[in-house]
């Protein structure tokens, strides 16, 4: 039995790097070297999430007077780690594209599985015992979304204080039928794909890297699984409850529901529901979600779980709903090594000689070709079916 050429040709490009090593996360920031938003605004991204050469899209005036958004699809892994990392990996990096830093992280991309089921509230009856015109209208039963995704994974730098875990991650993902081995060019940074941003350690911004407020949002509890050795489990829950009283945005109040942060958001897309008309995305918070997976130098799982009141964005000042829905969802990511954006490794478990099961190391010629070797290995065993 043989594989398909073609097949054969999309693992290659899943697994070999392209080139010479490249790095696509500098940062996460819309400002400027050691500079932020207003003093005690979120660590909110520019949702072009691009820097330098790496732009992923440009704004020009439109015949119609505003600006228009010219995109290249070009998926940007620039808005995944808090803003203060940029001290460390971003800002040493600009002018000097093959810069090193201890705290580049890793990076992975993958498929991402969103379940979700919405319970609505009962609906206003009329005296003849039918529904009043403009009663809410969610899908019923569990529904699904196929997503695409990309995570990262560094080391604890030595500052902000605040944050203890040995790791920091940070996740995103977007509605997509597109293949994996496509995934580079699947993102749209002018329609603002993305129904998800997550990471477990956040910061408050102020006006300089010095004045940055960082926490753990997840204590992650961090173990060496039984059947792997150099593997380990990580199992949390998140939560923002320090950060009840901070300043908030007076902008956009809504995206603060229960101490939420900008940059954590958490979406199901425009008009999945309807009252009268169609309504604005559905506007969750991740506090109090349960956050679960596993890491080894090739693969990061991640599992995220929760139910919640949720509202939904206002489309305009005169189309707002005041309405809540319940909603119980389910993410479960499955993602492998991106080798060719990633200038470390990560040692994990056993093979971390540390004591917090978990040691960065700067990625080698001879490192990046064994796990190329081992993802073609892994693709082939998880898509055997795939035969003549």
């Amino acid at each position: 039995m043989l594989l398909r050429p073609r097949f054969l040709t999309v693992l290659a490009l899943l697994a070999v790097p392209r080139g010479v090593l490249s790095r696509g996360g500098h940062g996460g920031s819309s400002s400027d070297s050691g500079s932020g938003s207003s003093s005690g605004s979120s660590g909110s991204y520019d949702d072009s999430g691009s820097s330098g050469s790496d732009d992923t899209s440009s704004t020009s005036p439109s015949s119609g007077g505003g600006l228009s958004c010219t995109d290249s699809h070009r998926l940007s892994l620039e808005d995944m780690q808090p803003y203060h990392y940029g001290q460390y990996n971003r800002d040493p990096r600009a002018g000097h594209a093959s810069a090193y830093s201890d705290f580049d992280g890793v990076f992975f991309k993958g498929v991402a599985k969103y379940k979700y089921t919405i319970t609505t509230p009962p609906p206003n009856i009329t005296e003849l015992g039918k529904p009043k015109v403009g009663s809410i209208e969610c899908p019923t039963g569990e529904q699904y979304i196929r997503m695409l995704g990309a995570a990262w994974v560094a080391g604890r730098p030595p500052r902000p204080a605040g944050p203890e875990n040995p790791i920091a991650i940070g996740f995103k993902a977007w509605k997509s039928n597109i293949r994996l081995s496509d995934i580079d060019y699947s993102y749209s940074v002018c329609e603002k794909v993305d129904l998800l941003r997550f990471g477990t350690t956040v910061d408050l911004i102020h006006d300089s890297y010095d004045n940055i407020t960082a926490m753990d949002a997840v204590d992650l509890n961090i173990t060496q699984a039984s059947e792997d050795s150099d593997m380990i489990l990580f199992d949390g829950v998140y939560d923002l409850k320090d950060w009840a009283d901070s300043a908030r945005s007076k902008l956009e109040p809504q995206k603060y529901d229960n101490s939420g942060l900008s940059d954590q958001m958490l979406y199901l897309p425009k008009g999945t529901c309807s009252e009268g008309s169609s309504l604005g995305k559905v506007m969750m918070r991740w506090n109090g979600t349960s956050v679960k997976g596993s890491l080894t130098n090739e693969t990061l799982q991640l599992n995220l779980s929760g139910s919640m009141v949720a509202g939904f964005e206002s489309t305009s000042i005169h189309d707002s709903s005041q309405t809540k829905v319940n909603v119980t969802f389910e993410i479960a990511f499955e993602g492998i090594l991106d080798a060719a954006n990633s200038t470390q490794v990560v040692l994990t478990g056993a093979a971390s000689h540390n004591e917090s099961l978990v040691t960065f190391e700067r990625a080698s010629s001879a490192t990046i070709s064994r796990v190329s070797v081992y993802l073609v290995l892994l693709s082939l065993l998880t898509f055997s079916s795939i035969i003549l």
